[in-house]
């Protein structure tokens, strides 16, 4: 049998060859391990080092580490290349590192365990206070055993109590909450809160992309930043879009650059005078874990939003594609309850033969999980289209957390903004004339 140091310390060093190797692999061990897990100094402050990389936002490979090393005092240049080049190459395989952080984690804990119960017994144990001193012990232990556990155990006396702080305004808030910016999406949605997934959906064309966007920009003019995934379009695409609603300068003016001299300047003041807290990332195939590793450590994030769910990349194996974007809906709702950030996750409708009809749930394309896993589900559809603009309906159809409805918005794709509209939304009625100029009117 190999000795637990030996076996501890090549976990260790598995855990760092893994990371070196592969850099996304930090995302699957960076809650389950801590540098204070490393019993070995050495490979305690490569891990740091790794932590530090990771919190500057900045790339994690062997020339990084050894640049982020090169000033310590704990090594020369030649021992830490040495030791780096051991830690990849004694990596039995980048794919078991959460194996290897539980094999630290566990070796850890026993070491704390151990030297928690040594402290009391070379102490010694007074016998007029061995009540009090074995509850001490007793208090200790779980403490030690469960510390990660144990920040999650909370009375639901204390629970109540922050509520009722929060209601009568002592405290100014208990979620980490954002909203959409379309008061009557919010008055039905009742926020979206930290750990919850939120499903937007529609059949292509209608404008999920574009109305995420407000949202997004929505959500940015509060302070708190946003990370937006796309799948599909380029940064500069988003851009462009984004700038067009900002300054009502039309998107083929964009596409084709033909601007006016004020038509940039309009564009270059809004970009300088509007702080955006707005961040892109338009990787293909992006994972839960990519969005772990790239959001974990952002300040102040308001709201993740993916776009969109079917071109997203699992990690594991599966059977058929509706087990596949199951697995990706569970790991998300866990990512956002992780972040305590809410996650807006874009999803593409089955198409069908009539696309103005109305959506329901079922035609949620790849799986029924989705339902299932989703705090809140929104279904987007084109009620009807005129010459210059088309009118959504977004219909708030799941809601774990307030009640559901229908709300009627214009779309102008042309300067990609939606205009919130007073009408309401009567199931099977068609627009008539009159109400057509109402909101062409409204719109303009």
């Amino acid at each position: 049998m190999v000795p637990s140091d030996v076996l501890t310390n090549q976990a260790e060093m598995s855990i760092i060859g893994a990371i070196l190797l592969d850099e996304k692999s930090l995302a699957k061990v960076i809650d389950k391990v801590s540098a204070e897990d490393f019993s070995y100094s050495d490979l305690r402050e490569i891990y740091k080092s790794i932590l530090k990389l990771s919190d500057l936002g900045k790339s994690i490979d062997f020339v990084t580490v050894m640049d982020e090393l090169s000033n310590e005092k704990f090594f020369t240049q030649d021992d830490l290349k040495k030791l780096l080049l051991l830690c990849c190459e004694t990596t039995p395989c980048i794919r078991n590192i959460e194996y290897y952080a539980d094999i630290v984690h566990k070796s850890a804990l026993a070491k704390r365990l151990e030297e928690s119960l040594l402290s009391t017994l070379s102490s010694g144990i007074d016998p007029e206070n061995a009540v009090q001193e074995g509850e001490i012990l007793i208090d200790k232990l779980p403490r030690i055993i469960s510390q990660t556990q144990n920040k999650n155990l909370r009375y639901l006396n204390e629970i109540s109590q922050n509520l009722i702080d929060y209601y009568s305004g002592k405290i100014e808030k208990i979620e980490n909450r954002c909203d959409t910016g379309y008061s009557k999406i919010d008055k039905i949605l009742k926020g979206m809160s930290g750990g919850n997934l939120i499903i937007l959906a529609s059949r292509p064309k209608v404008g999920k992309t574009a109305f995420s966007l407000s949202i997004a920009q929505n959500v940015s003019k509060t302070g708190k930043k946003v990370v937006f995934y796309s799948q599909e379009m380029q940064g500069s695409e988003l851009c462009e879009r984004i700038l067009s609603g900002q300054t009502g300068i039309s998107m083929n003016k964009l596409i084709d650059n033909s601007l006016l001299p004020s038509e940039i300047k309009k564009l270059r003041n809004t970009v300088q005078e509007r702080k955006n807290n707005i961040i892109v990332n338009d990787s293909a195939g992006i994972t839960v874990q990519d969005i772990r590793l790239n959001c974990r450590l952002l300040k102040d994030l308001g709201l993740i939003i993916i776009d969109y769910l079917q071109l997203m990349k699992s990690n594991s194996k599966h059977d058929n594609r509706n087990q596949g974007i199951g697995s990706i809906s569970r790991e998300l709702k866990k990512l956002a309850t992780d972040l305590n950030v809410p996650i807006l996750c874009l999803s593409q409708l089955n198409r069908v033969s009539n696309e103005n009809t109305r959506p329901s749930s079922s035609e949620l394309r790849d799986s029924g999980e989705l339902e299932q896993n989703a705090n809140k589900l929104m279904l987007m559809w084109c009620v009807k289209k005129h010459e210059n603009f088309k009118t959504v309906g977004v219909d708030v159809a799941l809601n774990r957390r307030g009640g559901t409805g229908v709300t009627l918005l214009n779309f102008n794709g042309e300067k990609m903004q939606f205009t919130q509209l007073e009408e309401r939304y009567k199931e099977g009625s068609s627009l008539d004339t009159d109400w057509r100029n109402k909101i062409y009117k409204k719109s303009f």
